[in-house]
């Protein structure tokens, strides 16, 4: 593997399939388009004004009240519901579909209670702009609600026909006020520096915290029992050695079991965190099981409450552990590991406090999923390639998330990075490690050869503080499946496929990269630089025979 091509990976190399990672803008697609490549607009409010413009449709006004406290959850529920009706009648003319949009909106409702509603907690369009910038709706709501009340009056006494003259000619101004923004935004781009636009990116974070506040999330954490018993266990078997008499932070809490089992445990007074509004059932709940006096429930960022020193602790007081289940797909998918370094930092004890689990492992392993393939080539007797080709094309579009059996992995697990959580650094979370994949015996009973169809990112969790009962799990392939599941990178096999031979290049080395994606701090970028090959018999000299970069996102 040359040296240029090290140099080049990780910047302007390309993948096999010209799958890169490279920054891409985020452009809004008005409700009323469900088609991608339909018109995009740089701003949300004039993907909004468009729909009013062409369909009659006006996504505002089927809103909750901008006060009220469950806005962000009626915003998303009520968009998809939007997008699902859009892309089920797409062929509708624009103005029967914004007249039947807007009917359709005003017979349902986005409230939480209703079991119907829970579906469109996921979004019905792949990277919805709009669902990202559900602050900004929240505001455009609440100009409007204000527009229209001012505007009552002033308008109220005009003859009908009149009043439709004047909106047709405000819309008209309105959209060419918009075009003269745009061609002013671009050509003050062309000479103002990227940091200046950072207010522009959408707010990744609403959505990562609204999706919280949907309980199909937390029983599926729950009912993960390797996770919850883990923690369980770690906790509740360390009483005497770690927890008694400890003042405990819990960040993320959700349903605020892990502060109940530290409550269990002997703390003398757990804080247990949450940003959404499940931070109400958690209290309830440690209400309802006699925990009230030990735990105390704060909702918001916990980086806000340090700032503003909203938290039950008085001047210099500190906590003893901090606890928390922060980890995502690959373990560092939703990036909240920053947020528990920022407690960490600021309101853990020094020397003797400590984060709980304490070190964490990223591993990387190959695997050979024929069988999937193959599965097209004769489906009740007909060639079916085509569909082949389609699939593949969509299983490396992105990183994927899914259960790998293990029975398809053909080598070693290789570890790629060890944290240890007191120490580590925000800066450390995007890294480069290397590594080198061996064929496993037997990975090649049906030949000599054997394709390389997947690179599998897994981790562990180690409990493991000095002095007390260590208790770890795994979500590699190996162990009990988690909802974790593994993050997969496909390689296409119809081009430059990683291929391992029993005998000689029995070996897959290279370079492995995960950073934070700069459009979306809570998407990962993952890129491999990687070569085949095999090692001379005294192990001084590689004879390297086929090499490749493979370039993916990790966005859900």
């Amino acid at each position: 593997m040359s040296g240029s091509k090290y140099d080049d990976w990780s910047s302007s190399g390309g993948d096999d399939d010209d799958n890169d990672i490279e920054d891409e803008s985020f452009s809004f697609l008005p409700i009323c388009s469900f088609d991608p490549t339909s018109p995009t607009f740089d701003t949300l409010a004039a993907a909004l004004q468009h729909d009013v413009i062409n369909c009659g449709f006006d996504l505002l006004s089927h809103l909750p009240s901008p006060d009220n406290d469950e806005f962000y959850e009626g915003a998303i529920i009520t968009v998809n519901k939007a997008r699902s009706f859009v892309k089920d009648n797409c062929s509708m003319d624009k103005h029967e579909l914004g007249d039947k949009l807007n009917e359709y909106l005003k017979s349902q409702t986005s409230s939480l209670d209703d079991d119907a509603n829970v579906v469109y907690f996921k979004p019905q369009l792949e990277d919805d702009v709009i669902l990202m910038c559900i602050d900004e709706l929240q505001v455009l709501k609440g100009n409007a609600s204000h527009d229209v009340s001012t505007s009552n009056s002033s308008t109220s006494s005009l003859p009908t026909e009149s009043t439709k003259e004047l909106h047709a000619k405000i819309e008209l101004l309105e959209e060419q006020l918009a075009h003269a923004k745009k061609c002013i935004a671009s050509f003050a781009m062309e000479s103002e520096e990227p940091s200046q636009h950072k207010s522009d990116k959408p707010d990744n974070d609403t959505y990562y915290f609204s999706s919280y506040s949907n309980t199909t999330i937390h029983e599926t954490m729950l009912r993960d029992t390797v996770r919850t018993a883990a923690y369980e266990s770690a906790i509740l078997s360390n009483s005497d050695s770690l927890f008694k008499g400890k003042t405990v932070l819990d960040i993320g809490c959700g349903t605020g079991v892990l502060s109940i089992f530290c409550a269990k445990a002997g703390a003398k007074k757990v804080i247990a965190i949450d940003a959404t509004d499940v931070i109400k059932q958690a209290q309830q709940i440690i209400e309802l099981n006699g925990y009230s006096n030990v735990i105390t429930c704060v909702r918001g960022k916990v980086e806000s409450l340090i700032e503003n020193k909203a938290l039950p602790l008085e001047e210099g007081e500190t906590v003893d552990i901090i606890v928390s289940e922060w980890m995502g797909y690959a373990l560092l998918f939703e990036t909240m590991l920053p947020s528990v370094m920022v407690a960490r930092d600021a309101l853990m004890t020094p020397d003797t406090g400590t984060m709980y689990p304490n070190v964490t492992k990223i591993f990387i392993e190959a695997a050979n999923d024929q069988q999937r393939l193959s599965y097209w080539d004769d489906v009740q007797g007909i060639n079916m390639k085509p569909m082949k080709e389609r699939m593949v094309e969509e299983l490396t579009r992105d990183a994927l998330v899914e259960v790998v059996d293990d029975n398809n992995i053909i080598t070693n697990r290789a570890e790629l990075i060890v944290y240890d959580l007191n120490t580590c650094r925000d800066e450390e979370l995007d890294f480069e490690a290397p590594f080198e994949l061996r064929l496993t015996d037997g990975a090649t009973e049906n030949g000599s050869t054997i394709e390389v169809h997947q690179l599998v990112i897994s981790f562990d969790i180690d409990f493991s503080v000095p002095g007390t009962t260590s208790v770890s799990f795994s979500t590699g392939c190996q162990s009990i499946p988690t909802h974790w599941k593994q993050a997969v990178l496909w390689f296409d096999p119809f081009h430059n496929c990683p291929v391992l031979n029993k005998g000689e290049d029995s070996t897959l080395r290279g370079r492995f990269r995960m950073k934070r994606n700069e459009n979306n701090h809570r998407a990962i970028d993952m890129a491999v630089l990687w070569e085949t090959g095999s090692f001379s018999e005294n192990g001084s000299i590689w004879k390297s025979t086929a090499e490749g970069v493979l370039k993916r996102c990790l966005k859900a």
